[in-house]
């Protein structure tokens, strides 16, 4: 046969992002005596919001603020972005390169841009990431291990204002920034490994807890935010409007109570624990007020007691745990549930962190402990009474009741996260256990968000029928905790074969699409990758599988 034309070139690039700065560098080879080379690289700023990207809504490019050799810069607010190259001539359109490439000489280009935020709301954390052990196995768990703690290393960051107190920033692109609820758990997930990142996401936190009640940013006294930005998020396709600073999350000031508390129970950091103690203490003055008249609840319905929400602006989330979206909590057959809503999972949270701070002002020798231990004892009492239904699958909770106290009579993903809280007995565990394993929530590689029986279930929904990774690792973490290894090998199982569909990584969720019918995972189109409690999941899926602490 004839041979085919080798090719004559070869070009590599390669992209190197390190926090404020990214270099673009680019090295042609060929097998040519001589080859004259123009390389051109065009580039421009829009300054576009990553919310807007997010919706593929771009602005125009900015003009250029200025143009020196071999630098352009483009300047909009507190925001410069500055472009250089070494060895290029300059347009208003970007850099050129002109030379000659010979067999065995490359011709190399390089160029970068740097960005200089004066606004911003993170920077890159003082501190380098913990130096983690190996966790040792080979195969298909340690590379999701490996690529995993890899991926949370890289979602580091921290605030001007303490710089030296790390967290994860949600994921990436979407949500890169403080988020209450995902840097909490992200932390509580990788506790075994990191007490030092438990330490400065709470302390974070504290810093940007609620002192006074504005309805706009649903402040309430002792509360913790729910996500930190530089500017107002606009979304007027969703009807959202967001101050940069925003506390719309019934569940993030109780998932702060239990890591302080389980970070207690490690006995490290015992200095940072003991300076949050006056934090500890707004937070648990907050939850009792969290519910009932005060959150607008029906005096004298099911809803009253219980920690609950509802925006009271029109244009903050419709949805404040972590199913966030518009259509998250709706009923059997499809009907959308009107606020105030009081989810299963946050009265869960709440208990928890009633007794675990009850036992940390004990332990330093703090009044109100035993308030905490009444509030948790009703808690659960209520909770059992009000929650707990019945469908021809069985009695299970409800994912949440309403503003008139009904029960959401279609099983959901939140019963998961119930387990190792300590508001179930070990009858009602082993009933949460059963129902998360059957085909109704288990597809194979996680657990549905919505039972598949629901009217409004659908594979490629955000929260009405996907998986995501964390969601399941929590369930998985709760199973260890009541003593369910077999069922929490079986869903750790589940994410493990999903991951290799993925390079070995998990992201933010992937579609409910079960084992049965595909092979392999499939992906959902806008998931982060990473999320930082996606891959902090793997540290629960090594846990459970007999690797790590």
């Amino acid at each position: 046969m004839r041979a085919p034309e080798d090719p004559a070139v070869e070009l590599v690039q390669t992209w190197t992002v390190t926090p404020g700065l990214v270099r673009h560098s680019l090295q042609l080879n060929t097998s040519l005596a001589a080859l004259d080379v123009e390389i051109v690289v065009r580039i421009a700023a829009d300054f576009t919001d990553m919310a807007a990207i997010r919706l593929s809504r771009f602005r125009d490019p900015t003009s250029l603020f200025g143009a020196e050799d071999s630098t352009l810069r483009w300047r909009e607010g507190g925001k410069t972005v500055t472009a250089a190259a070494t060895g290029s001539s300059t347009t208003e359109g970007g850099f050129s390169w002109r030379g000659t490439a010979r067999r065995g000489r490359v011709f190399a280009a390089e160029w970068q841009a740097e960005l200089d935020d004066a606004d911003a709301a993170v920077i890159a954390p003082r501190a380098p990431a913990a130096r983690w052990p190996s966790m040792g196995p080979s195969g298909a768990l340690g590379t999701l291990l490996e690529n995993s703690l890899d991926d949370v290393a890289g979602l580091r960051l921290a605030t001007s204002a303490l710089p030296d107190a790390p967290f994860l920033a949600a994921g990436a692109p979407w949500y890169f920034t403080l988020f209450g609820r995902d840097s909490l758990w992200a932390a509580r997930l990788l506790l075994p490994l990191d007490a030092g990142l438990a330490g400065g996401t709470l302390r974070t936190l504290a810093a940007f807890q609620c002192t006074r009640s504005d309805p706009a940013a649903a402040e309430e006294p002792g509360k913790i935010l729910h996500e930190l930005r530089s500017g107002e998020l606009v979304l007027e396709s969703q009807g959202l409007r967001l101050p940069p600073v925003y506390f719309g999350a019934v569940d993030s000031t109780p998932l702060w109570l239990c890591l302080l508390g389980e970070l207690r129970r490690t006995g490290e950091e015992a200095d940072v624990v003991r300076a949050l103690l006056p934090n500890a203490a707004r937070a648990a003055k907050w939850l009792p007020g969290a519910g009932g008249r005060d959150a607008g609840a029906v005096p004298g319905s099911g809803a009253e007691g219980f920690l609950s929400y509802r925006d009271a602006t029109g244009h903050g989330l419709s949805n404040q745990g972590w199913k966030d979206s518009r259509d998250a909590m709706q009923f059997r057959d499809g009907r959308q549930a009107d606020g105030p809503i009081a989810l299963s999972e946050v009265q869960g949270y709440a208990y928890q962190a009633a007794l675990e701070t009850a036992d940390l002002f004990d332990a330093y020798g703090e009044p109100g402990g035993a308030a905490l231990r009444d509030f948790a004892a009703a808690l659960r009492q209520r909770f059992r009474e009000s929650f707990w239904i019945q469908n021809d699958g069985g009695r299970f909770p409800a994912m949440a009741l309403d503003g008139n106290g009904e029960p959401l009579d279609v099983p959901g993903s939140n019963m998961g996260h119930l387990l190792g809280t300590g508001i179930l007995d070990a009858d009602e565990a082993r009933l949460v256990a059963d129902r998360l394993l059957s085909p109704e929530l288990f597809s194979g590689y996680g657990l549905h968000t919505l039972s598949r029986e629901a009217a409004g279930f659908w594979p490629f929904s955000y929260h009405c029928g996907s998986v995501w990774s964390h969601d399941t690792a929590i369930a998985i973490r709760g199973l260890l905790a009541e003593g369910f290894g077999p069922e929490a090998r079986i869903l750790a199982q589940g994410l493990l074969a999903a991951a290799g569909s993925f390079g070995h990584r998990l992201p933010e969720l992937f579609a409910g699409v079960g084992s049965a019918d595909s092979g392999v995972a499939v992906p959902y189109p806008a998931s982060c990758h990473p999320q930082a409690w996606s891959s902090a999941a793997a540290v629960v899926i090594g846990q459970t599988l007999g690797v790590g602490p």
